[in-house]
């Protein structure tokens, strides 16, 4: 039988971003894989149409994100919340508590839950990965949420790297070469068309490489791949004995406290 995992992100694209390559992955081998977005995104562009009218801008990052997930067979989520508007309260706790129990066979849950660290420069980020370690311990809770059944175990926390160091740096504990998956990671990111080939772009401006990002399909797609594939080697370099010396392309973890603290060999059964 295989895994549970949840990635769990504040945004529709985030889980792609940071932790596609290991989600396409854990797909191979026969784990379900679910995405989950604590917010709708709703705020994640610079169009006037979509400032007046936001839902418009929730629809199609809906739409993105199932269009994303169906690349590697996974389930998407979104819990609803308003996008740059998200706090750390008992109603969202409980949210990310049921989402959490919910995402396993009853009482197990997920196996492995990959998450963004409480360092992260975005609020949403912050929140995010706040509520959900807020949310872990309570996960064995029966009193906490007794609709949903209270897990008679922690699953594994996991966060993906960032390059943040407020709060403490970023601790390689497991790398994952994602070579044979790295087209597929691109492929889904390449699905966030408002994030990657719109909002991006114009929200960074001309201090990075997507300055005078192209209008055409396939240099898009290209340009996508190129700062894709710099991101991984980034991370591959990080990782360092971590990974066999032929890896050029990887995604890299860090285990929380907060859950589960498996063994090397525990480890190395959960990532692929």
């Amino acid at each position: 039988m295989g895994l549970h995992v949840v990635c769990i992100g504040a945004h529709p694209d985030d889980n792609e971003s940071y932790a596609g390559g290991t989600a396409a992955l854990l797909r191979d081998r026969g784990d379900t894989v679910r995405f989950v977005a604590v917010t709708n995104g709703s705020k994640g562009h610079f169009a006037a149409e979509y400032a007046e009218h936001p839902e418009r801008l929730v629809r199609r990052r809906h739409e993105e994100a199932l269009r994303a997930a169906a690349v590697i067979g996974a389930g998407y989520a979104c819990l609803g919340y308003t996008d740059g508007e998200l706090h750390v309260t008992p109603e969202a706790t409980e949210r990310v508590v049921r989402a959490l129990r919910l995402a396993g066979p009853p009482g197990l849950g997920p196996d492995l839950v990959l998450m963004n660290r409480p360092v992260d420069y975005h609020r949403d980020h912050r929140y995010c990965a706040r509520l959900v370690l807020d949310a872990a311990y309570m996960l064995t809770v029966p009193a906490m949420c007794p609709d949903a059944p209270a897990l008679r175990r922690l699953p594994v926390f996991a966060y993906w790297r960032d390059r943040f160091s407020e709060g403490g740096a970023f601790r390689p504990d497991v790398a994952v070469d994602i070579g044979s998956a790295i087209e597929r990671k691109i492929d889904m990111m390449a699905s966030h068309a408002s994030q990657f080939y719109e909002w991006i772009p114009y929200n960074e401006g001309a201090h990075v490489a997507f300055a005078d990002f192209p209008a055409e399909p396939e240099a898009r797609r290209a340009r996508l791949a190129e700062m894709a594939r710099a991101a991984a080697a980034t991370v591959r370099r990080e990782a360092g004995d971590l990974l066999p010396v032929a890896c050029r392309w990887a995604e890299a973890f860090q285990i929380s406290e907060y859950g589960h603290v498996p063994d090397p060999d525990a480890l190395a059964r959960l990532f692929p």
